[in-house]
């Protein structure tokens, strides 16, 4: 399928992502990936969109290729790039894509990051929710990505990109309402 058929598909309940020509469709995340993500998008949304540096968005489409499309759990765009912005989609690389580890862990290890990465996507976040880690991967100068910090509740995240946002890990991986499975 091309980007512009996956496009003009209807609105899904499911989420649906476009990877070089094929539509992968994903179950409903577990109960604690959600409240990571969404413990993770508030404390940026705190730091980031009330004091009108950037815009957090979840789970919104960005066109990364010609025939691929995705659905970050968390997008961060800098105010001054708030052109990327479109209607229905971004048209142009996020400053910080966030994905937290699903069940098809090698499509957000392998098949996203090279995406993120050939798209030009300065900072990409992995949250593991079993591990209670999250992994900076920082574009080089050589457009690839290179680990910069594999964070634990222990850690507090920053970012060069938003200087003023500082987040103790302690905040999201303990926080009370987690959910962990009974494995």
């Amino acid at each position: 399928m091309n980007l512009v058929e996956f496009l003009d598909l209807p609105a899904q309940e499911t989420r649906c992502e476009l990877i070089d020509g094929v539509v992968y469709m994903a179950a409903f995340p577990v109960p604690d990936h959600e409240i990571l993500v969404m413990l993770l998008a508030t404390h940026l949304s705190h730091s980031i969109m009330l004091t009108g540096a950037g815009i957090v968005m979840g789970t919104a489409g960005v066109v990364v290729s010609a025939n691929s499309a995705l659905g970050p759990d968390i997008i961060v765009v800098r105010s001054e790039r708030n052109d990327i912005i479109g209607p229905t989609v971004l048209t142009g690389a996020p400053d910080i894509v966030v994905e937290a580890l699903s069940s098809d862990r090698n499509r957000d290890l392998v098949d996203k990051r090279r995406l993120y990465e050939a798209a030009g996507v300065p900072e990409y976040w992995i949250m593991d929710g079993d591990a209670d880690t999250l992994t900076i991967l920082e574009l080089t100068d050589d457009a690839s990505y290179q680990e910069r910090a594999v964070l634990t509740a222990a850690d507090t995240l920053t970012t060069p990109l938003f200087p003023d946002f500082s987040l103790p890990l302690a905040q999201v991986f303990d926080h009370p309402a987690r959910i962990r499975s009974q494995d």
